[in-house]
């Protein structure tokens, strides 16, 4: 009896994690424009539920490969899908104020839009990897692989 209580237990636990626990994929980004350079790491959460979700970004800004400045913000998002493509809409912006030490006008000479302001869209065609996660890209052109 112990055995089916327990078996219940997890049963139900790894159920209701499923509902509401966000599911997740990471993706390495590096950005070169002239000689500055960005090194982040965009943690998408999401939950295919309500079709909402956070992306995380973290990371370095360098000019001359000297670190100047650090990213580390939060943008909540909420998305619609069209066949293939997913329109993803910035809901609000969180930046960890200890952390960031640049300013949104650096940031948008790096970065879409999208992960700087609230209120502005970004598309992707998102292509499921089998198990490994998904190919981002806009067109044809391949922009990020985020793993699970």
């Amino acid at each position: 009896m112990l055995v089916l209580g327990g078996a219940l237990s997890y049963h139900f636990t790894f159920q209701v994690e499923k509902i509401y626990k966000p599911e997740r994929c990471s993706a390495p980004v590096r950005i070169y424009s002239g000689n500055v350079s960005a090194y982040l790491v965009l943690d998408f959460m999401y939950s295919t539920n309500n079709n909402t979700g956070v992306v995380s970004v973290s990371g370095t800004y360098r000019e001359n490969n000297k670190v100047v400045g650090t990213v580390r913000r939060e943008v909540a998002y909420s998305w619609t899908e069209n066949k293939n493509e997913v329109r993803l809409h910035s809901t609000s912006i969180n930046k960890m104020s200890n952390d960031e030490s640049l300013p949104d006008n650096v940031m948008d000479d790096i970065l879409p839009d999208f992960y700087v302001y609230p209120d502005k869209n970004i598309t992707y065609s998102i292509l499921p990897q089998d198990e490994k996660g998904f190919l981002f890209t806009v067109g044809q052109r391949p922009i990020f692989f985020c793993a699970h």
